[in-house]
């Protein structure tokens, strides 16, 4: 049998096969229709999670660097307060070089 025949045959089919046939076209497309759906619906939840986690991330990030930045500030005005700066005399009994003077 050719192709052409079998295609013949397939279409000479009484109305009933055409309707059963019809029938379940009908319900697969409902089916991937409905798949198609719950995929949608989950990609989407995913997203919005994946962008909820960016964001926590850059809050985060943000808040790492202002508590870096203070902490930073903090010990600076520490190591400033407890710079001591000790500023003493000279003896002035200590013997001076004599001055040589050149002619």
């Amino acid at each position: 049998m050719t192709d052409e025949e079998k295609l013949n045959k397939h279409y000479d089919g009484s109305p009933e096969k055409t309707l059963i046939t019809l029938e379940q076209l009908s319900q697969t497309i409902e089916v991937m229709t409905s798949v198609v759906n719950r995929l949608r619906q989950h990609l989407n939840e995913q997203l919005e999670k994946q962008n909820l986690i960016k964001q926590k991330e850059l809050s985060s990030n943000s808040e790492d660097i202002n508590n870096a930045s203070e902490a930073q500030s903090k010990l600076q005005n520490e190591r400033r307060a407890k710079t001591v700066i000790e500023i003493s005399q000279q003896d002035s009994t200590l013997p001076r070089k004599t001055e040589k003077v050149i002619h």
